[in-house]
């Protein structure tokens, strides 16, 4: 990789500045050295020109909450994940093609089987695997009589902080815990870890500098994460007002996943015991969703798996009334947050990693641009470009 100038219709830094229109990127191997008017800085680099003047450029799409090998296309989808470890590696690589090709290039992976999420990683740095750029959580923790496809089950205070040391010997970039189901069942939300398991869990990661992420759709088990600082709520489907304004006031982020309610064919594949659950409670997971937003609680985007489809998500964000902008931002700066990855990537600035998707028409005029993806740099990488009719 040597110096690069991506020319681009327009550029969408992702740092809230107006669009540069007929703008480029200037990549000297990893990183961006020059953001602006394409004439401009393709005259002071004296690169190579990639043209993609059909195109808007904007930061690589963060999908905060993914599994590399769960898969909502197949029948009974979540029963799936006990299919053999040479299934669920052979479906992870798969779908990590899938996403970086729809210009995903960070996944946050928030659980999988028998630690098979380390080893796509190290796949993918390795260049064994064509990917995004990971972080993984390995093994989900949850209680013996809790929900969690992904999970293993730990029981007591102790266990769980062996648990959580173990996973981070495994190489754990942060620590999923999985709270409460994902339907609610009863007008109150039950906690499955109780308050003294949560606190241990979060200790324990944030004491080696890894945050913490919780399976979480509401009730007292939402108050106890955001007692001990988990750092991400994820789905957060049930909240209460009361609850919504407690995120809001928090330090923690909510990580939205509209799809597992809101795309009836992902309803349709989960296992029977499901289906009717999430058809009822459809229209009242959009009114808390779009309640959260309002509320100003911080938040990001996933797709829980619909692997290629985290356009579709932050469409559905915009139908909730999230400001176009800060859909936008979900994907990508907003998501770098969450990861902790702010300093390097989710906007094009200069001295952040060139990770840039070029997309056909303005995503702030029409979000489902999103959907239209041409280009994909990752690393100052091309990895896609897509043939030209």
């Amino acid at each position: 990789m040597g110096r690069l100038t991506v020319r681009g219709e327009m550029v969408i830094d992702g740092t809230g500045r107006p669009p540069i229109e007929k703008g480029g990127v200037a990549i000297d191997g990893e990183r961006i050295v020059a953001v602006g008017k394409e004439e401009k800085i393709r005259q002071a680099s004296n690169a190579e020109v990639l043209d993609c003047s059909d195109q808007v450029l904007i930061p690589g799409l963060i999908d905060c909450h993914n599994h590399l090998s769960l898969d909502p296309t197949l029948e009974n989808y979540l029963h799936r994940m006990n299919d053999s470890d040479a299934a669920l590696a052979l479906r992870a690589s798969a779908n990590m093609g899938i996403d970086l090709r729809a210009g995903v290039t960070t996944a946050r992976c928030l659980g999988d089987r028998n630690f098979l999420d380390v080893e796509c990683k190290r796949a993918v740095e390795s260049g064994l695997l064509t990917g995004p750029r990971l972080l993984v959580a390995t093994r989900g923790i949850r209680a013996p009589h809790g929900y969690g496809f992904m999970g293993y089950a730990f029981d007591g205070p102790d266990q769980i902080r062996g648990a959580v040391r173990e996973n981070l010997r495994a190489g754990a970039d942060l620590i999923k815990l999985y709270i409460t189901g994902t339907l609610p069942g009863s007008p109150e939300i039950h906690s499955y870890l109780s308050k003294e398991e949560i606190s241990v869990a979060v200790q324990e990661a944030h004491a080696m500098g890894v945050k913490t992420a919780a399976h979480c759709i509401g009730g007292v088990g939402l108050q106890w994460c955001l007692e001990a600082g988990v750092d991400s709520i994820e789905h957060g489907y049930f909240m209460s007002d009361r609850e919504i304004d407690m995120l809001a006031q928090s330090d923690s982020w909510l990580v939205l996943t509209p799809s597992p309610f809101l795309t009836e064919a992902r309803i349709r594949t989960l296992p029977s015991e499901f289906i009717d659950g999430h058809l009822r409670d459809r229209d009242r997971v959009a009114n808390r969703m779009a309640a959260a937003i309002r509320g100003g609680v911080k938040f990001a985007i996933g797709t829980d798996a619909m692997h290629g489809g985290l356009a579709q998500e932050v469409e559905y964000l915009v139908e909730l009334r999230a400001p176009t902008t800060e859909a936008l931002a979900a994907a990508t700066h907003y998501g770098a947050i969450v990861c902790g990855l702010e300093e390097s990537i989710g906007t094009l600035e200069p001295g952040k990693i060139a990770d840039i998707i070029g997309v056909r028409g303005n995503p702030l005029e029409d979000v489902r641009a999103l959907g239209r993806v041409e280009t994909v740099i990752l690393k100052g990488k091309i990895e896609r470009i897509a043939k030209k009719s």
